[in-house]
């Protein structure tokens, strides 16, 4: 990794059925020392369109509104640079980079070289006396304002949470935070 300052991507996918290439929307928040500097969102629109009624209640993203989005392989000029030889925040992160791996599997994309953490895993470190670390039990003691399964802000919310664990341990980066807590990084 070639990045000398504190940046990472803090991201979300939502999917349409359970297959891990179904992606039907996808989150991304820009972190750099320490500020969230940017914010995008997408609809995706999953192989044949197709949803699962149990992710469309979880989510409310329906066949309608991404029936004219493009398929991940046409967006992914887009989004390449916010994979490509960067550090990933994701709560629950093994969901996320499943999703990542189907996608490129899918549709024979090379993997971008990345590395990503569990903000999860994080939290666990951090804040151990909640009775559980999802999301929205961690934003909620964090005071951080999350509408669950909103892939933007989850992805806002995750961001949130890693600076809040780095504030949590007295680092001065997230990266810090992260060799402070012993949290695992893993490579894509």
């Amino acid at each position: 990794m070639t990045d000398t300052t504190d940046t990472w991507i803090a991201l979300d996918f939502e999917t349409a059925t359970s297959d891990r290439s179904s992606a039907c929307s996808l989150a991304v928040v820009v972190v750099e020392n320490g500020v969230i500097v940017e914010k995008r969102d997408w609809l995706i629109r999953p192989p044949g369109n197709r949803y699962d009624y149990h992710n469309i209640r979880v989510h409310g993203i329906e066949p309608h509104d991404t029936q004219d989005a493009p398929g991940y392989d046409a967006l992914y000029p887009q989004i390449q640079p916010y994979l490509e030889d960067r550090y990933i925040l994701a709560h629950w992160a093994s969901f996320d980079v499943s999703v990542i791996r189907g996608l490129h599997e899918h549709y024979r994309i090379p993997l971008p070289t990345a590395h990503h953490v569990c903000t999860c895993g994080m939290a666990r470190k951090a804040f151990p006396g909640l009775h559980n670390h999802q999301l929205p039990t961690v934003s909620d003691h964090c005071g951080i304002e999350l509408q669950h399964h909103d892939a933007a802000s989850d992805a806002l919310a995750c961001a949130c949470v890693a600076l809040h664990c780095r504030d949590k341990v007295g680092a001065d980066s997230i990266r810090a935070a992260v060799h402070s807590l012993g949290t695992r990084v893993g490579k894509l």
